[in-house]
């Protein structure tokens, strides 16, 4: 869907008037003192980034760029053709089938890294999927990548942490990949930072930005503002301000390394005033996904913002709708990655395995309706229409029963047909579950070399971590 233009070159104009008056708070010294002696203004902790250092250091970035999979053939492109999605990030409980919640721990961030490596409709793996509780918490961004690297070969979500943390991923990456030339090379690592809204980037963020551009790896700028309480309530000066917050944080990735790959993404909340909670389900939500993705283009940068977002306290009706609210409006404005794809609950409380497995079931719904239908000879297929005729049946023709596999949509997990006395909704769980037992009892961890794995091995150990002690399988 197409945003007019003038409504963007406002939200522009506010935006750099934003970094240019009013300036973005640098919550660490040793980065200012760098920004500093790269001529960027700086009053007390504020830098101020004028509108003609904005503009050119955006320049720098790159329109697109190939993210590399382990595995060769697994390469996506970040920018160009079709939304490519990530599954959920950062939650730390994990709600069951019954409604219960517990704390996650590093087996359900192995069982979600294996249901990922299996689905199509996934394009990068890892980061945080599920926060383990049950590995220290110095620790677990090791545990978590290790399991990653381990299980899939899909292209790599790291994780935006500080700067010991993020060169542990970056060098256990590296042994993955066949070392540090190998990842220096080319894309291959993908780590989120977010701002600390109102107007602020912590050190952290901005450790994440350092390490990253170190290795030539893609940040995603990702401010999350929701409007009323850390941002604005009117969703134009929102958008503003995350913009504000994400060009700042674009220019000094481009700062560290000129050219590095970087991604324009806002995660624009809606909030709701009767409790001040962020709402990820509201049509405030997808509205602003909608100008996030053509706010990039306006940059010419790649664009980013969540998938099948809700606010749902289950498995419910307002899971399912809020969510393709969500995923259909990312999709249908191109955004080049979507994050938050499939598994999440309850502005973003929770991680439900059975709502990821609906998820891959919407991001394929609107697939099939946005890819459109193609029109020629054997698609309008009049000589078929001919020779059936008035009254005749299309169900038994040769045509169909040769088709009939790839040329209509059938659900995984939907409802059609008799229900045989069942319950609908037992029914519908009945499904999810065997789609998840489908997917794992066929699940094959991809080949590595065993000098390869011996390296990573230790690697992990001198960080602390024996492979052979993590906590991989799930407690009987």
């Amino acid at each position: 869907m197409v945003c007019d233009r003038h409504k963007l070159e406002q939200i522009n104009e506010a935006a750099l008037t934003i970094l240019d008056t009013v300036g973005v708070r640098i919550l660490g010294e040793s980065h200012r003192t760098f920004l500093a002696e790269k001529g960027i203004r700086i009053q007390g902790r504020r830098a101020f980034f004028s509108p003609d250092e904005t503009r050119e250091m955006i320049a720098k970035a790159p329109a697109s760029f190939t993210l590399h999979g382990i595995d060769p053939d697994k390469t996506i492109d970040i920018g160009t053709g079709k939304s490519k999605i990530a599954a959920a990030y950062g939650c730390s409980r994990i709600m069951e089938p019954g409604g219960t919640v517990r704390a996650t721990n590093l087996a359900d961030h192995a069982t979600l890294v294996k249901l990922v490596h299996q689905s199509d409709a996934l394009h990068l793996n890892g980061g945080i999927l599920a926060q383990p509780n049950d590995v220290d918490s110095d620790k677990s961004h090791l545990a978590m990548h290790y399991t990653t690297l381990i299980h899939s070969d899909k292209c790599i979500m790291g994780i935006g942490c500080n700067k010991n943390r993020m060169e542990d991923i970056m060098l256990l990456s590296a042994i993955r990949l066949g070392g540090n030339d190998v990842l220096r090379r080319t894309p291959r690592v993908m780590t989120m930072v977010a701002s600390f809204s109102p107007l602020q980037v912590d050190a952290m963020a901005l450790e994440a930005i350092e390490a990253a551009a170190k290795y030539n790896q893609p940040v995603m700028c990702s401010p999350g503002v929701a409007t009323g309480t850390t941002g604005p309530i009117d969703l134009p000066s929102n958008l503003a301000m995350a913009t504000a917050e994400a060009l700042a944080m674009i220019v000094i990735t481009q700062i560290y390394n000129p050219g590095n790959p970087v991604i324009f993404g806002l995660q624009c909340y809606g909030a709701d005033m009767v409790t001040g909670n962020i709402s990820i389900g509201s049509p405030a939500y997808a509205l602003q996904a909608k100008y996030t993705a053509a706010l990039a283009r306006f940059y010419d940068l790649p664009s980013r913002c969540g998938g099948a977002t809700n606010d749902a306290k289950s498995l419910s009706p307002q899971a399912g709708y809020e969510s393709m609210l969500s995923i259909f409006t990312a999709m249908q404005n191109q955004t080049s990655l979507i994050l938050h794809g499939a598994g999440i609950l309850d502005s973003f409380a929770c991680i439900s395995i059975e709502k990821f497995i609906m998820d891959l079931e919407m991001i394929k719904m609107s697939r099939f309706y946005l890819d459109d239908i193609r029109i020629d000879e054997d698609s309008l297929n009049v000589d078929q229409i001919r020779q059936v005729g008035p009254g005749g049946l299309f169900l038994t023709n040769p045509d169909t029963l040769k088709k009939c596999r790839t040329h209509s949509w059938t659900p995984r997990v939907a409802l059609r047909g008799g229900l045989k006395g069942m319950d609908p909704d037992s029914r519908f769980m009945q499904k999810i579950a065997a789609e998840q037992n489908r997917m794992l009892s066929t699940y094959k961890a991809p080949e590595i070399d065993s000098e390869i794995v011996k390296e990573m091995n230790r690697f992990m150990t001198r960080k602390g971590l024996d492979p052979d002690t993590l906590p991989l399988k799930p407690k009987t």
